[in-house]
């Protein structure tokens, strides 16, 4: 196959995802999630890099792959594909679903192959907003909980980055990732585009401190939903890091932050698998190895946090070993993947056989005490209508028998030519004041 084959399959990857996600469309088509990852597949196997530039999208833009960005491209493809056969059929067959399924798929894939910073953050606005509708699937309490809090650390981190990308915009017109971070290494204000950068990407990607969000989305879904949280939001977000942000010799303090905060987040999290591992009595209530996952997801944005502030003290020391930053995002996302598919279904226990009829003996009491409840009102109600009857019939009566008794009342109420003439001019008066 020619290097045009793989150009044009650069952009189809996004675009063909983004078309099945019109319900008109993937209804009439057969497996429609596994459709639209196929030219994904083609770029993850194929050894050819390639890119291609529209300059008519988004000031500009383009989509490009190569050796490092395949690492990340082929972890994601697996957990796709993975998350997409353990869905339920069910869900499968709901358009609605399948088009937050799909418009997820087109934003990650955007966010993938885009080589310049607008599109990277449309790609991932997309993409955080149609995870954030999967997450209010069926929702419980504890679910819709965890989606609120995922909500507004999403905001807070567009607003951040939106604030980085006006920035960008002010100092250069070209948005390709090296130009751009060239760009704002040079300049007096670069310190706040680095700050808007980590906090924006920090939120998203839940890196301690910032991640009740995380926790609470992973423990509250599926095993889908948290396949879906490695592969898109957090994945996503560390490769975000490593485009956008500038390295620079005097940003030591900042360094040296990003790497307190690692390791904070690699001792937090050993302290809280640690402590689980000893109150053993917590194992069986809500499942330790989905407990563990969770926290070894914090344990490894953690690490990512204290490589990043290594880089930042040594810029240097990181052009010459960033490559291998990208294998590892994606040999840790596929060995989380492992270990959430081959520890159940779903993160909470299911309920036992007691528990289940303990529920059906307090459904037919509600139901009993709810037909109660509305015996009584609709008692209360025909009391309520017949009496308003009774009273507005007797009004009514009244005041026909007085308007009956009234000749030029009686007259004016026969005057056809009266009435219309009244009609007419109401007619008047509305199309004047429609026009």
């Amino acid at each position: 196959m020619n290097i045009e084959f793989y150009t044009t399959t650069l952009w189809i990857a996004v675009i063909w995802p983004l078309l099945l996600s019109i319900p008109a469309v993937h209804k009439r088509l057969p497996w429609p999630r596994y459709l639209a990852i196929i030219p994904a597949v083609l770029l993850t196997v194929s050894p050819i890099d390639a890119s291609i530039n529209i300059p008519w999208l988004l000031y500009g833009t383009g989509f490009a792959i190569d050796g490092n960005v395949r690492w990340i491209l082929g972890a994601f493809v697996v957990i796709w594909l993975t998350t997409v056969s353990i869905t339920l059929p069910s869900n499968e067959k709901s358009p609605f679903s399948s088009t937050l399924y799909l418009l997820t798929l087109t934003g990650s894939l955007g966010a993938l192959l885009t080589t310049d910073l607008v599109g990277f953050f449309s790609s991932t606005t997309l993409m955080g907003y149609s995870f954030y509708g999967l997450l209010n699937q069926n929702a419980d309490k504890t679910q819709q909980r965890a989606a609120r809090l995922y909500l507004y650390f999403l905001i807070t981190a567009d607003l951040a980055l939106f604030e980085a990308l006006l920035l960008v915009a002010f100092t250069t017109q070209y948005f390709q990732f090296e130009v751009a971070r060239q760009a704002m290494s040079e300049i007096s204000s670069s310190s706040v585009y680095l700050y808007m950068v980590l906090l924006g990407f920090m939120l998203k990607a839940g890196i301690w401190p910032f991640y009740i969000w995380l926790t609470a989305t992973f423990n509250s879904g599926t095993r889908v939903i948290a396949l879906l949280l490695i592969a898109s939001p957090i994945t996503i977000s560390l490769l975000g890091l490593l485009r956008w942000l500038p390295l620079r010799d005097d940003i030591y303090i900042t360094g040296l932050v990003m790497q307190l905060l690692g390791a904070s987040a690699i001792l937090h999290s050993v302290l809280k698998i640690f402590t689980r591992l000893i109150f053993k009595q917590a194992l069986f209530k809500h499942g330790m190895v989905y407990f563990t996952t969770a926290w070894l997801l914090i344990a490894f944005t953690g690490l990512f946090s204290l490589v990043l502030g290594t880089a930042l003290l040594n810029p240097a020391l990181w052009q010459q070993y960033v490559y291998l930053v990208y294998p590892f995002i994606a040999i840790t996302s596929i060995t989380l993947t492992i270990l959430i598919l081959v520890t159940g279904k779903n993160h909470r226990k299911p309920e036992s056989t007691d528990d289940v009829f303990v529920l059906i003996n307090k459904l037919f009491h509600k139901l009993k005490k709810w037909h109660q409840t509305t015996q009584q009102l609709a008692s209360q109600l025909q009391l309520t209508v017949k009496s308003l009857w009774n009273n507005s019939g007797s009004f009514v009566s009244r005041q026909y028998q007085q308007v009956l008794n009234d000749k030029n009342n009686k007259s004016f109420l026969t005057s056809w030519k009266l009435n219309i003439t009244l009609f007419l001019i109401l007619g008047l008066a509305l199309t004047w004041l429609a026009i």
